[in-house]
């Protein structure tokens, strides 16, 4: 499993499109804490952690499903299209091919959000704790949604497709729920991870049950699958 990981992982490192999408957030995310930076005086010490914190937040929240399905929407059915699942198949469980490719995908993540966080801590000497984690929730729950896609739909082009439809619309859906007094928003929200990280505290742990679930389908389905 762990040979998995970190092969995923280091695939994703090697990658220009992850490059660029690393380079991307901590970019846009250091330009957003200098603003903050240069009217620091009118915040209090909290406030500026947030501030300095609130590029990556915003971008991680529009964006983050849309970065997360561009780089990963195939990060099954590319094996499984090419065959070479079966290479793996003959040295692993299938159960821990699925587990390692989602440790790798979420430990690639881990690094980004890392740099990015660290680079913002080097230059404005604040970190905030809280962002950092509902930034890792929702990429937790959108690898975790990738994942299975790209093992329920058997195509790389069909799931290339889908992500983008997906990474574009999820943020939107979300955002949609917590603003509009429509009553199917309140009910579509609760499938969202947007209505749970509004909420904060605990409810953040609700994504994290959505992810499992979607892990725990992963599985479920690979098991059965015909490679």
């Amino acid at each position: 499993m762990w040979a998995v990981c970190f092969q995923e992982c280091t695939r994703l490192l090697r990658s220009v499109k992850s490059l660029i999408t690393v380079a991307v957030i901590v970019g846009i995310s250091y330009w957003v804490s200098d603003l903050v930076n240069q009217v620091a005086d009118i915040f209090s010490e909290k406030e500026l952690a947030h501030g300095h914190a609130l590029g990556v937040f915003v971008l991680v929240m529009l964006f983050g499903p849309l970065f997360v399905f561009g780089l990963s929407h195939d990060i099954m059915n590319r094996e499984l299209s090419s065959r070479t699942i079966r290479f793996l198949l003959t040295r692993t469980s299938r159960a821990s091919i699925v587990l390692g490719k989602w440790f790798g995908v979420l430990l690639f993540w881990t690094c980004c959000m890392l740099v990015t966080f660290g680079v913002l801590f080097a230059s404005v000497r604040t970190f905030d704790a809280n962002t950092l984690w509902q930034c890792m929730t929702l990429l937790v729950y959108s690898t975790s949604l990738a994942l299975l896609m790209s093992i329920a739909v058997p195509r790389p082009s069909y799931t290339m497709f889908a992500g983008i439809v997906l990474g574009l619309g999820l943020p939107f859906l979300g955002l949609w729920t917590l603003v509009s007094s429509h009553a199917t928003a309140k009910w579509i929200g609760y499938l969202t991870p947007y209505f749970y990280i509004e909420k904060g505290g605990a409810f953040t742990g609700v994504i994290w049950l959505y992810a499992l679930l979607f892990l725990s389908a992963s599985v479920y389905l690979f098991q059965r699958r015909d490679c």
